[in-house]
């Protein structure tokens, strides 16, 4: 049943298919996965495959993704303010594109779509749900979704779980992720409970309540004893372990055993120095955005990242030129989420402004026929031409959070200066030993450090990075204070004495 059911999905992606089968095709291959689990105990090698989506050469590729594409580019022209005008203001007909043709249509910047969403959505369609970006980097972006897109979105996240194995139904889940994240945080949630595992919505609060949380015991009859999968942000996830260490906290308190990680830069250092508190947690980590849903990166064996063809069109564009970025040269991820999975809010070469360097071929890791590149290298407004080329946010990211004298997650900034760039950080100590021994990892990431700044306090930071542990709710489980509390409300307590 689960080989019949994946041809099935295979071949009907392939050719693709239309909203009806689609749906069909998810969910009968969820059940599937189920059965084969519940009788065999695995998937096997067979289910693998099934991530990378069907093998396409180049030439079928191409063929797959210009059709779609003019599916798309039509419905767009026809059925949105923003490309209808587009599409007449260059005299271009989607229906009649060539593939070379695509880089006519100019990229969609997230200022456009944060300036008119509701341009962007078509007129046919029926939109359930709005949701918006976290704001972590500027003002939140809006985007629409249909009850057909949320329900597919849950259905692929509940397979890639299942094959994967990452999670299952004795699962303990906690969501430490910002409540503004309802996109990620709904597809999330929503795929954890069809498998059957418990969901807790932890939040992103202090990390002193979040570290009890984990550390809290469940009796809770074909459940594990403790959390043990956390989903969080990679800062989030430095507070966690700085604060944890730093409280007393050790491996045998917790129960974890993964963590999934997205949202922004995960460095190496980070994964390795968490591995101090929570033991030997593997991690899931992957690229996606509001934005651009469902067209993910998923990270190799090899650590690349790498795009599957059947949900979205992905170019890397160089930001200088604007054409496509040679191999091994930094270029901006050009995304176009495609049909069937994208039909309500339409976004054709929408601009990510997330920076990657392209890899070609012939790959040795364990997803050699899928587009590669390099991991996140950070966004384009956040890195710094200088003189000898470019410095990524990832460059200087991974140097200062390999060093115990920085606090986790690091916090620093960087700008251009003569010959390189000029480096701030937050250190435990300001003394020209911890100096010395942040030049040098600097040096050793390729950082072309002239001027280097160490501070004791965040609040010194002249061009801080922005850090998504940075939006936490605020508000207290316990009573408002006398100062906060709206007027005429009185505590329960006290109501009750008075009753």
């Amino acid at each position: 049943m689960f080989a019949t059911a994946l041809a099935q999905l295979r071949f009907a992606a392939s050719v693709g298919f239309g909203k009806p089968f689609a749906r069909w095709s998810l969910d009968r291959l969820i059940d599937a996965i189920s059965d084969t689990k519940r009788e065999f105990g695995a998937i096997g090698a067979e289910g693998a495959g099934l991530l990378g989506g069907p093998t396409l050469d180049e030439e079928t590729r191409r063929e797959v993704h210009l059709r779609r594409f003019r599916t798309q580019a039509t419905r767009a022209a026809r059925e949105t303010a923003y490309y209808e005008h587009l599409f007449e203001r260059l005299d271009l007909d989607p229906a009649r594109l060539r593939f070379e043709d695509i880089t006519l249509i100019p990229p969609t910047s997230k200022e456009a779509l944060r300036g008119d969403p509701d341009a962007f959505v078509r007129r046919s369609a029926t939109p359930c749900f709005r949701t918006t970006t976290t704001g972590t980097t500027g003002k939140p972006t809006s985007v629409c979704f249909s009850a057909y897109e949320m329900q597919t979105y849950i259905a692929l996240a509940t397979i890639t779980h299942l094959l994967t194995d990452h999670i299952d139904s004795s699962d303990i889940v906690q969501i430490s992720t910002s409540s503004r994240a309802t996109l990620g945080n709904a597809c999330f949630a929503g795929a954890c409970a069809r498998i059957g595992a418990l969901i807790s919505l932890g939040g992103l609060i202090e990390p002193a309540h979040t570290l009890s949380l984990l550390a809290e015991k469940y009796h809770i009859p074909g459940k594990k004893p403790q959390v043990s999968y956390l989903n969080t942000y990679p800062s989030y996830l430095g507070e966690l372990v700085e604060h944890g260490l730093s409280q007393g906290y050790r491996r045998p308190d917790f129960g974890l055993e993964r963590i999934g990680v997205g949202g922004e830069l995960v460095s190496e250092a980070l994964k390795a120095r968490a591995r101090q508190l929570f033991g030997s947690v593997e991690y899931d980590e992957g690229y996606g955005m509001t934005e651009t849903w469902p067209l993910l990166g998923h990270p190799c064996s090899g650590g690349h990242l790498h795009f599957e063809p059947l949900s979205g069109l992905v170019e890397v564009i160089d930001p200088e030129t604007k054409t496509s970025a040679r191999p091994g040269e930094a270029g901006c991820i050009v995304a176009t989420p495609l049909p069937p999975y994208r039909d309500t809010t339409i976004l054709l070469r929408y601009d990510t402004q997330d920076v990657v360097r392209p890899i070609t071929g012939p790959l040795t890791c364990d997803l050699p026929d899928q587009q590669a590149t390099t991991p996140l290298l950070g966004k384009l407004r956040l890195a710094v031409r200088h003189e000898d080329g470019w410095t990524f946010p990832r460059d200087v990211l991974e140097a200062l959070e390999a060093d115990d004298n920085v606090p986790l997650p690091a916090r620093f900034g960087f700008w251009a200066a003569p010959k390189g760039v000029a480096v701030e950080v937050v250190a435990r100590e300001i003394g020209s030993r911890v100096r010395r021994t942040i030049e040098t990892r600097l040096e050793e990431r390729g950082v072309p450090v002239q001027e280097l700044r160490v501070v004791r306090q965040p609040s010194e930071l002249r061009h801080p990075m922005p850090l998504r542990c940075d939006l936490k709710e605020t508000a207290s489980f316990g009573m408002p204070s006398e100062a906060t509390r709206p007027l005429g409300l009185v505590p329960v307590e006290f109501a009750r004495q008075e009753n």
